[in-house]
């Protein structure tokens, strides 16, 4: 019965502290400061010229079609 018990003990803890790290997730009272994401890139340039990795996925998808 007294491993019962320590083992009802451990998860009643593990419930409260999941418990708590969620509510302070959605109330916004986290310790850690997060940057906001803002949506732009950080170097829109790099997006016009094709890396060789996404030419030879373009190429395989390509053949796949045919």
């Amino acid at each position: 019965m007294e491993t019962e018990q320590v083992l009802q003990a451990i998860l009643i803890l593990t419930a409260f502290l999941m418990v708590f790290f969620i509510i302070g997730r959605f109330t916004g009272s986290s310790s850690s400061v997060e940057k906001e994401y803002s949506g732009v890139a950080r170097s829109p340039e790099e997006l016009y010229e094709p890396t060789e990795e996404a030419i030879s996925e373009m190429e395989s998808l390509i053949s796949k079609l045919n």
